[in-house]
């Protein structure tokens, strides 16, 4: 059996290589500093304590506290979120975590980051406090830079279980950014990957780095696996990588083994020199002679 293998990174927390291509605008990118650099919060104790502690810090202050437990609802979802506050009329929302980063902890911000972004509040200031240092990729999705905006996007779908229906989801969150209409073909694929350079090289005068939502590397990957497959006249499949001791997901043919999503990755970190473009055309030629 052949095996197409692109697999340079093992998954890891925070999902995966950051570029250092950067994005955004130093002040949004730094959107937790200014309460940290003055408000302490005291690590492990109950949430609801410590928010409760710090929207007194915030009264105290002079701030307008408009709202504690603030439910915002959007196309992506709900989310709930601490502190709802107005800064010279504007909406200002402060997420607040007690306890260490732990993947899930990461993953809720994100998910009620991107609730609040396809909210009526997409304009609003987002901030987060913790006991912990906040990672660099929270602070980064703070933000509202494209890259930012197109990344949160597709962390709502992270849940999907079927490749081919995040294979979609990427192709509709594609649409709504960049006004394409993707048909699985290797012409769009090419456009695709120019416009993720581009707006991953989007700003490279700041000294900043960009994270990578492994949401992104999951739904890039799937669409490039779902090209590979109605590309290719035999029948294939989508099949967990256990058998090799490895997690995520394959594209199987009769006699061969396609990495896609491996391959995405792989490009997100390294740009032309790892195409996923070149890698579909080649994986068909082999299949085809």
């Amino acid at each position: 059996m052949r095996m197409f293998w692109k697999r340079r990174e093992r998954e890891t927390f925070g999902g995966w290589p950051v570029v250092k291509s950067p994005l955004a605008d130093p002040l949004e990118s730094s959107a937790a500093q200014p309460l940290m650099q003055t408000i302490e919060i005291e690590r492990d104790i109950p949430r609801a304590v410590s928010i409760s502690r710090v929207a007194e810090e915030m009264r105290w202050r002079g701030e307008e506290v408009v709202e504690l437990f603030k439910e915002v609802t959007s196309p992506a979802g709900r989310a709930v979120l601490p502190m709802h506050l107005k800064r010279d009329g504007k909406d200002t929302f402060v997420e607040v975590e007690t306890g260490p980063w732990e993947k899930k902890t990461v993953k809720s911000v994100l998910k009620a980051a991107a609730v609040l972004r396809n909210s009526k509040y997409s304009d609003a200031e987002l901030e987060v406090l913790g006991a912990y240092p906040v990672p660099e990729e929270v602070s980064y999705f703070c933000g509202r830079t494209p890259a930012a905006l197109f990344q949160l996007d597709l962390v709502y779908y992270e849940d999907l279980e079927r490749p081919e229906d995040r294979a979609e989801a990427f192709r509709a969150v594609v649409g709504r950014h960049w006004g394409l209409n993707l048909d699985y073909g290797l012409e769009g694929l090419t456009l695709v990957e120019d416009l993720l350079l581009a707006s991953l090289e989007e700003g490279a005068q700041y000294s900043l780095r960009v994270p990578i939502l492994d949401a992104l590397a999951r739904g890039f990957g799937c669409y490039v696996g779902e090209v590979l497959r109605r590309g290719a006249a035999q029948s294939s499949s989508w099949r967990p990588m256990t058998d090799w001791g490895k997690e995520g997901l394959v594209v199987e043919f009769s006699h061969a083994t396609a990495d896609p999503i491996g391959k995405a990755r792989a490009f997100l970190k390294n740009g032309p020199e790892d195409s996923t473009t070149y890698y579909v055309s080649y994986v068909l030629r082999e299949l085809y002679g």
